[in-house]
């Protein structure tokens, strides 16, 4: 399945505003996808990711 999540992230200090079509088996595994690739990407915590919306495409 294909989700989109929208939503926002604190990096640095700006906040900024996100989309993005994650391929993954569930709603949780496309949230933990989302947080790992800020995390590794922009050394971004988990708690600084805010998720507005999700939809299954």
């Amino acid at each position: 399945m294909e989700f989109t999540i929208k939503g926002t992230a604190e990096v640095g200090r700006e906040t900024l505003p996100f989309e993005k079509e994650i391929e993954a088996e569930t709603e949780k595994h496309a949230k933990d996808v989302l947080y790992s690739m800020y995390g590794s990407k922009h050394g971004v915590n988990r708690s600084k990711v805010n998720i507005e919306k999700i939809e299954e495409k």
